[in-house]
């Protein structure tokens, strides 16, 4: 071992990645790969792909790392250099501790092979010896939970029974690296909460790379995210910032929207890094500059304004919001119905509130209106929403034109929700709840705080409203 890995090895960093890159030849037909092994390179008969190109990374001990992108964007790509089950084209990929992956459903099982008999398979290839198999079998089997079928070959059994004896053999395998490929996907509800808790356990002092299409799980395990498009780093750092960026492309890529896309260097991201995470100034940030003159100067008058003590106004879209921008929200405002001229920003729960929404038709729309909100905690899981999309009437929306405002309200009450911080993001659309364009979506608008705890325990995301409760001999 090399002086510069020893070193690695007692400092507490658990994976080091530096410039790696994966490139594949794509041949136009089969033959071409005979012809270039006889060409001995004298002509190129194939194109370049690089699946992953410079990424440069060092995963911490106790770090948990989420991996989000589309399909094909390199991640898979990603973890089976760091597993060390694909070889780099280029750079260099260090692990120091020993990897559990699940990449891929049945990767390391033998499918002519008893489960029982794929337990030692696999918990071999995890670098567990025979003896420490036979000391946990018994443990494994229960964590499977298939029953006879453990006798049976793998070949006959269904991808969830796989992935349950493909994790049971992973999680008593003692991982200092934990990998988890997109795998849990197929499991069912009462599996994957088994899953979960163990993936819990294991972050708290281990290294976890997580990849999801699920920005929730990814919210709830993860304390940095990688995102990766078309095999190089888009974006990297806080959850919250970079999974908001991830939905904000996302959703203007479904909607054909074109986006411009800025470098901002200090944004999420260590400093001299290569490629800095990016912010993103879209047609909605424009539009909003466009249409600034209507709220200055001697036309301010004209602009209705909420009649409250406090509301949310002058609105920094290009900074946190997205959309096409021919309906921009312009004021917002969260109040006690009991106290409907003072702003709400501390809850205990039981609360009957109301939103008020103010919107200004930038550019006329033959399309319903549709407004919502959302209400997400610290980690950016989502409490609650609701919109006013209303199934049994899909056109009952106005269809402004230009100039003209429109008011959304909502009323409810709030649920006791755990103390800590709250944010509330808004919407305007217009369409119908399933098919619509969004006219401006802003992240965390308003800030809210809960005290509910302080009045009674909380057990989950949120308590329920009890009517009455006792207890009694009978």
């Amino acid at each position: 071992m090399s002086e510069s890995m020893s070193q690695a090895c007692v400092s507490d960093v658990a994976i080091s990645i530096d410039n790696l890159g994966k490139c594949y030849r794509i041949y136009s037909r089969p033959k071409d790969r005979l012809l270039q092994t006889l060409y001995r390179g004298r002509k190129q008969l194939y194109r370049e792909f690089w699946a992953l190109r410079n990424i440069t990374l060092e995963v911490h001990r106790g770090q948990t790392l989420g991996i989000i992108g589309r399909n094909g964007s390199g991640k898979s790509t990603l973890l089976q250099m760091i597993c060390g089950t694909l070889t780099p084209t280029e750079g260099s990929v260090q692990s120091f501790g020993r990897i559990a992956a699940l990449l891929e459903l049945g990767s390391g099982f033998n499918p002519e092979f008893t489960g029982l008999e794929n337990v030692y398979l696999n918990g071999s290839l995890l670098g567990l010896s025979i003896s420490e198999i036979n000391e946990r079998k018994d443990d494994i089997l229960a964590f499977a939970d298939i029953g006879s079928f453990i006798e049976q070959p793998v070949k006959t059994y269904s991808s969830g029974m796989a992935l349950r004896l493909a994790f049971a053999v992973l999680a008593h395998s003692d991982p200092e690296i934990l990998v988890v490929d997109e795998a849990l996907s197929v499991g069912d509800a009462a599996f994957n909460q088994k899953c979960m808790r163990f993936i819990q356990a294991v972050k708290e002092s281990k290294v976890l790379l997580y990849v999801s299409h699920d920005p929730t799980s990814i919210a709830s395990l993860c304390d940095q995210v990688l995102w990766l498009e078309h095999g190089k780093e888009r974006g990297r750092g806080d959850v919250r910032k970079v999974l908001d960026l991830y939905s904000k492309d996302c959703y203007a890529s479904s909607q054909e929207t074109e986006l411009k896309v800025q470098a901002k260097p200090t944004a999420m991201v260590a400093e001299q890094r290569e490629t800095p995470a990016i912010d993103v100034t879209d047609q909605l940030g424009t539009a909003a500059q466009e249409t600034q003159k209507t709220h200055s100067g001697t036309e301010a008058h004209h602009a209705p304004r909420l009649a409250f003590k406090h509301t949310i106004r002058d609105i920094e879209y290009a900074a946190s919001g997205f959309g096409d921008g021919s309906i921009l929200i312009r004021e917002v405002a969260l109040t006690n119905t009991e106290r409907p001229d003072e702003l709400v920003t501390t809850l205990k729960g039981g609360e009957r509130l109301q939103i008020i929404v103010l919107a200004e038709c930038i550019k006329s729309s033959d399309a319903p209106s549709i407004c919502g909100f959302i209400v997400r905690n610290k980690l950016g899981l989502t409490i609650f929403g609701e919109n006013t999309f209303i199934r049994e009437k899909p056109n009952h929306g106005p269809t402004p034109t230009q100039g003209e405002w429109l008011k959304a309200q909502f009323k409810f009450t709030m649920p006791a929700m755990q103390s800590g911080s709250y944010m509330i993001s808004f919407g305007w659309a217009s369409g119908s709840q399933a098919s619509h364009i969004q006219n401006c979506y802003i992240n965390d608008l308003i800030e809210i705080q809960s005290d509910a705890n302080m009045y009674r325990p909380i057990h989950g995301l949120i308590g329920c409203e009890l009517e009455g409760h006792s207890v009694d001999l009978c």
